[in-house]
């Protein structure tokens, strides 16, 4: 696990992701990033991060659960962990990163050492559903290169998920997240995508919201991951 300094300062670390992390600074940083609460966590230096390279997800089950052990004892921080995939070249479709998402969170299941937690449901078409690891409900967002319209998803080269427990949640208003989607919508000169829903809501599925389109239709299907039984 990786702060903002190591990747800035550290050595042994990859110039791919050296590019990656600069550019996402860049983005996240600017008094126009839809999401303040994202500018101040990367200010503050709350954010952590990651790496996934030659498609190695191995050392990710450790890396994720010690990084809730962090966000557990700082439980007033809103922490995150920022994940980012080694570039494919040359890019990929959108189809090729929702797989790739999907099995790496298939990965983290697998290699869970802790039973899913009891209060969360494991079908994925119920409203209070999330994925789970280490017993944390945790909300888990992609950005990608293949966004071609939904373009404050597109962060970069890299697939990049980003894990935020639910529970930092807690204290962010409906109006707060308003204003955030109101912005978004207005940068990219789309509707508010009709997937994007709250949680609890009978008519919100939150697995939807983890990979939203990138035209303004909402997803059909069913997700692809399944709690192991």
């Amino acid at each position: 696990m990786l702060t903002k300094s190591d990747l800035k300062y550290g050595n042994n670390i990859p110039e791919w992701l050296k590019d990656e992390y600069s550019y996402w600074e860049k983005v996240v940083s600017d008094k126009n990033f839809p999401c303040h609460f994202g500018t101040i966590a990367e200010k503050k230096g709350d954010l952590r991060y990651f790496y996934i390279e030659n498609h190695d997800l191995s050392p990710l089950p450790n890396v994720l659960r010690e990084f809730l052990k962090l966000s557990r004892e700082n439980e007033h921080n809103k922490h995150a962990l920022v994940v980012f995939v080694q570039p494919e070249i040359p890019e990929q479709s959108f189809d090729y990163y929702e797989n790739y998402f999907w099995n790496i969170l298939k990965y983290l299941h697998e290699n869970d050492e802790k039973e899913w937690n009891a209060n969360i449901p494991t079908d994925p078409d119920d409203p209070l559903w999330e994925f789970c690891f280490d017993g944390e409900p945790i909300f888990v967002s992609a950005n990608m290169p293949a966004y071609k319209h939904r373009i404050t998803r597109n962060m970069g080269k890299s697939l990049i998920l980003i894990f935020q427990p639910r529970r930092i949640f807690a204290d962010i208003t409906p109006k707060a997240i308003d204003l955030i989607r109101s912005k978004v919508e207005s940068i990219e000169n789309l509707p508010i995508h009709p997937d994007l829903g709250r949680y609890g809501d009978e008519s919100n599925r939150e697995w939807k919201q983890y990979i939203i389109t990138d035209d303004n239709n909402p997803r059909k299907g069913v997700c692809p991951f399944h709690p192991k039984s």
